[in-house]
């Protein structure tokens, strides 16, 4: 499987809470390699069935940050809120899908340094707008309650290294699709398979709390990302580009599971790191993990720069390293 180009389509793809294009472009890979699909408001559930009646979830959120338009102004103008953890730092002069009764482009207002007072203080959202470049007719095509997505188009780096937007978690969904190849390719799966892309993620792990309590699954895997490093990021709170997917070690991980995914690595000479956090993870584990009576979860990240942004970037490597890991662990279950 071509990871960049997969991970490169599902970037463009908007997909926040009510808005489900990746979701949908998601189950169109998903649907050659697993045994059975549901395609949900927006999630996607999909299942290999194996040899036994033990069954894994394997975790990856498909939603992104985003806005909700709270107000349409005159001459063009919008007024919006956040939807996840936005940065206002990097709003002013961002592109922009608004997704109304058509789909139109819009821009952040950007304030000419010449006509600042203070070039030093970062804006507030509420103080932003968006343009749209309409005079009249906005309120027939945009409604208070439309969401807002970021334009980008990603692009290659250097080496293995892409960028984009929505690599968080893009990148995550793009390991679950390359762990349903490799197992449906595989002789036979030594226990059930589910394969959950999970929203609202950004919203507090919503999804994947509901979904969770439905599957009942026996153990879970969640993909997620981590902090890369970065020329101003502190080495002790990131993993490195490059050098593989990141192993949780948290509290609220089965210890039992977190040990067998190293041992898992290791036998099969794959790259990892380990990522250690002192209470929970901030990753759908944290609501997995309570689920039920409790499901033992595991946890594995891959490094990327500049989270929640719309220039992320992600290492195709360690992308593969992270499935290839799951893979050799799903089929090294013995029931």
């Amino acid at each position: 499987m071509d990871i960049k180009k997969v991970l490169f389509d599902l970037s463009v793809a908007s997909d926040v809470a009510g808005i489900e294009g990746a979701v949908n472009k998601a189950a169109q890979y998903f649907s050659s390699y697993v045994d059975s699909i549901e395609i949900g408001t927006d999630s996607v559930v999909g299942v290999l069935n194996g040899d036994s009646n033990y069954s894994i979830l394997i975790d990856a959120h498909i939603d992104e940050i985003g806005f909700i338009v709270t107000s349409v102004e005159q001459k063009g103008f919008l007024k919006v809120s956040a939807m996840g953890g936005i940065d206002a730092r990097l709003l002013c002069s961002q592109a922009v899908v608004v997704h109304g009764k058509e789909e139109i482009i819009g821009v952040f207002c950007s304030t000419p340094p010449h006509l600042k007072k203070d070039s030093d203080q970062a804006p507030k959202l509420e103080d932003l707008y968006i343009d749209t470049g309409f005079n009249d007719g906005l309120k027939d095509i945009v409604k208070v309650g439309d969401r807002v997505t970021f334009l980008q188009t990603p692009a290659q780096l250097l080496g293995g290294r892409i960028t984009g937007k929505s690599f968080d978690n893009r990148a995550g969904v793009a390991v679950a699709i390359e762990v349903a190849r490799q197992l449906k390719k595989a002789d036979n799966i030594p226990c059930n398979v589910v394969f959950l892309l999970s929203d609202q993620e950004e919203l507090g792990c919503r999804g994947a709390q509901t979904k969770a309590f439905e599957l009942a699954p026996d153990e879970a895997l969640v993909v997620d990302v981590s902090f890369g490093d970065g020329a101003d990021i502190p080495e002790e709170k990131a993993g490195k580009l490059s050098q593989g997917t990141m192993i949780g070690i948290s509290p609220v991980l089965s210890k039992k599971v977190t040990d067998k995914l190293i041992e898992i690595a290791r036998l099969n000479d794959l790259r990892f790191q380990r990522e250690v956090m002192g209470g929970t993870t901030s990753t759908n584990a944290d609501v997995i993990s309570t689920s039920k009576s409790g499901i033992p979860c595991g946890l594995l990240s891959i490094p990327l720069r500049n989270m929640h942004t719309t220039v992320e970037v992600v290492d195709i490597n360690d992308i593969q390293s992270t499935a290839d890991i799951i893979v050799k662990y799903v089929l090294s279950f013995k029931g």
